[in-house]
């Protein structure tokens, strides 16, 4: 066990969960890194270990009673003790309220209350000091079903501030959707600031989290394109140049800087042909590709600049 204490981490399986979990294992914390998906969560917990930090993977549903129940006595069992908890709930609604599926806001609603309950709950009964920090959905969206998520919670923490004396517990709202390890680094900070010493005297603190601006690629990728994205950790290699991460984000093309195949200048097409048939080729983005009749789904070119990019790990 490391010296610095044991945090459970939920939703590691990519986005901020990941970020967060890979910083706690820097800081030198053993790290359950929990996910609904074991997959996920073992290669979360496997990166952990690579920063230097100690980490298991856990299964488990965060909306699930007696899963979070079940999680909190397995870390009870395999370390004895529990220092601190951050539970990601920053799933946002999926398009407007008019077309949200009744279906999808129960599950909104599950996600971020229902499980930030059951986690505040079940900390409360098991742990004796230490903290618990909510990762709420982000500020980004001003749709009515993500404004109600995003207040409830805030009321939800602060209701229980003083039920919990115990524990110093926060709540974090970003200012957007997760990007990658990098460029979402100053929530990591302020999740390591409020669970650490520097949080002690801010019981139930609410902290709004401004986030650089993602690369412009990123933002053009399919949400599970960004997923798998979101184990390319750019915040750990030593060559990087930083400046090229404080501009527009063009660093992650992996076609640059020799990261992909050399490219075609297409000379053996003098009748520039081949260059008007590319011409009407969709460039990938989803407007194109609906204009194209595409069904939305991640084109081959998403796919092999995902494969790319996670190359350069």
């Amino acid at each position: 066990m490391n010296d610095g204490g044991v945090v459970l981490v939920t939703g590691v399986g990519q986005g901020f969960g990941r970020a967060i979990a890979l910083g706690w294992g820097r800081a030198g914390f053993d790290v359950v890194c929990a996910d609904r998906d074991v997959a996920l969560a073992s290669k979360t917990a496997a990166e952990v270990e690579e920063v230097g930090g100690q980490a298991i993977p856990l299964q488990f549903d965060v909306a699930v009673p007696l899963d979070v129940r079940q999680a909190f006595d397995k870390v009870d069992e395999l370390f004895g003790r529990l220092d601190g908890v951050v539970h990601v709930a920053s799933r946002g609604g999926d398009g407007d309220a008019a077309t949200l599926a009744d279906g999808a806001f129960g599950e909104l609603v599950d996600e971020v209350l229902r499980s930030s309950h059951l986690v505040l709950r079940n900390a409360g009964r098991r742990m004796e000091g230490g903290f618990v920090l909510v990762v709420g959905p982000d500020a980004a969206s001003d749709e009515p079903h993500d404004a109600m998520t995003r207040a409830g919670l805030a009321a939800l923490v602060r209701a229980y501030v003083p039920r919990l004396p115990a524990l110093r517990l926060g709540l974090l709202t970003p200012s957007r959707p997760a990007s990658d390890p990098h460029h979402d680094a100053p929530l990591v900070d302020a999740a390591l600031f409020l669970g650490g010493t520097g949080g002690a005297g801010l019981p139930g603190a609410t902290l709004d989290v401004t986030l650089p601006p993602p690369p412009r690629r990123m933002e053009r990728l399919l949400p599970e394109v960004r997923a798998a994205l979101g184990h390319v950790d750019l915040g750990d290699d030593p060559e990087r140049d930083d400046d090229a991460f404080a501009g527009d984000g063009d660093a992650l093309d992996p076609w640059d800087a020799g990261h992909g195949p050399p490219t075609d200048d297409l000379d053996d097409d003098p009748d520039g042909e081949l260059d008007d048939d590319l011409d009407d080729v969709p460039d990938g983005s989803p407007g194109e590709r609906d204009a194209a009749g595409g069904d939305g789904g991640a084109t081959p070119d998403d796919v092999a600049w995902a494969a790319a990019a996670g190359g350069r790990r």
